[in-house]
């Protein structure tokens, strides 16, 4: 039988969870020009599952529809031997191919760039359609070097998305520099400035590609300038199921039927 103080438990997480959706999905409709030009950089291994999802919402953005002279949208194929480049070719304005290794493809990708501003984007991720215009803002603040927005995966399995979600801003409390792969912006010269992304590690192992994109970027890039969090800049993740393979989280006989192992990259 559950007891008043459990289910009034149950109840408030509920609510903090929903107070926290509702404030990362509080996006900015309000459509300002960005403050520079804007490469947006989507590498893409294997993704025809998501990849129209994806790259689709990066071409509706509401700030790409309203000044798209700003902007260009590259996607880097990584050596994808399934139907991902074809499916993604009406949304991009370039598809180029780089050396297997997401960190490859990211580096490959900004030194073809025009944008004085990059956005890093993932193909296996949504972004709503106000989502760029509300993490671009924050670049009107001259102190700021980099911004990263905030993710929900509703596709996570055995996590239900509740905890996830208020997990979320605590993790990024705990990790106030961290730089999520697939839903960041920063400064191109900056890029540089800090050596890009090392391509000497091993990029076929997901922990150690997370540390080095993730956790020592914006560490590295902190030290030029603030390094800030926008809650309401969220997206939204379409394959928790492989994040939890590659973390050893689920079945491990599915993660090998459908190859969805640590070395993905």
């Amino acid at each position: 039988m559950i007891t008043l103080k459990l289910a009034s438990a149950i109840l408030g997480t509920f609510l903090t969870s929903d107070v926290i959706e509702k404030s990362m999905k509080n996006y900015d409709p309000i459509i300002e020009p960005p403050i520079d030009t804007v490469s947006i950089i989507m590498p893409a291994y294997n993704e025809e599952k998501f990849i129209e999802i994806a790259a689709s919402s990066i071409r509706n953005q509401s700030i790409i529809q309203q000044y798209p002279h700003y902007f260009e949208f590259i996607i880097v194929d990584n050596g994808s031997t399934d139907n991902t480049i074809t499916l993604a070719i009406p949304f991009a304005d370039k598809i180029v191919s780089s050396p297997r290794g997401k960190l490859s493809a990211r580096n490959y990708g900004t030194s073809i760039s025009k944008g004085n501003i990059i956005v890093a984007v993932d193909s296996d991720v949504y972004y709503p359609i106000h989502y760029l215009n509300t993490l671009l803002k924050a670049f009107r603040d001259p102190d700021i070097v980099g911004v990263t927005g905030s993710l929900l995966d509703y596709s996570f399995p055995n996590i239900p998305s509740t905890l996830f979600i208020i997990l979320s801003p605590i993790w990024r409390m705990v990790n106030p520099l961290q730089m999520l792969g697939g839903n960041c912006a920063y400064y191109k010269h900056l890029f540089y400035e800090i050596g890009q992304f090392n391509e000497h590690i091993d990029q076929f192992n997901a922990e150690q590609v997370i540390k080095e994109e993730e956790f020592d970027f914006g560490e590295r890039l902190s030290k030029f300038g603030k390094v800030i969090y926008k809650m309401n800049a969220s997206c939204i993740h379409l394959a928790g199921f492989r994040t939890a393979c590659r973390m050893g989280l689920t079945n491990s006989s599915d993660c090998e039927k459908y190859k969805f192992g640590k070395d993905r990259f």
